[in-house]
């Protein structure tokens, strides 16, 4: 028995090689993350990117989701459908984008006053108030904030209230 425990059998010594191999595999990667938890600690908004330096996380339309990437946002001339602006953003929203892109659309075509047609995810008041500042007629769309018609239930738009006079 003495002689049985001193002497390993061939599988047993393979199976410690491949683990201690392991075992320096880990370390390496132990130590590639505290160096990048360091470079984490630099970066003025908490992020770090290893495939593409710029991209930042943003949120996207479900609840805890995001996506790491840039927002391009893009304005067309109505008349002729022709790209008159472009810009490239982190933020993951829209909502701090109509008046920027408005004011670079009517920049790049000349104009003095403009009429901005934009979706619901654009639909900011202090958006809106800029560009009517700034001479930009802004239309869109009120957002909706209740959950009630995604659950399949009436909400405030489906309702209209009048007054009833009493006899």
């Amino acid at each position: 028995m003495e002689t049985a425990d001193r002497t390993q059998p061939a599988e047993l010594e393979a199976k410690t090689t491949r683990l201690q191999e392991k075992i320096v595999q880990l370390r390496g990667q132990m130590r590639r993350l505290e160096q990048i938890k360091e470079e984490l600690k630099t970066q003025p908004d908490g992020q770090l990117s290893l495939s593409d330096p710029d991209a930042r996380s943003m949120a996207t339309s479900g609840r805890g989701s995001g996506m790491v990437g840039y927002n391009v946002q893009v304005a067309v001339d109505a008349r002729h459908h022709l790209i008159v602006a472009h810009a490239v953003t982190n933020s993951g929203h829209d909502r701090a984008q109509l008046s920027p892109m408005a004011q670079a659309a009517r920049d790049a075509m000349g104009k003095s006053r403009l009429k901005a047609i934009a979706d619901r995810g654009y639909y900011s008041g202090l958006q809106i108030k800029a560009c009517a500042d700034a001479g930009i007629a802004a239309i869109l769309p009120k957002t909706t904030t209740s959950s009630a018609r995604f659950h399949g239930r009436f909400d405030r738009a489906d309702w209209r209230f009048t007054e009833c006079g009493s006899n």
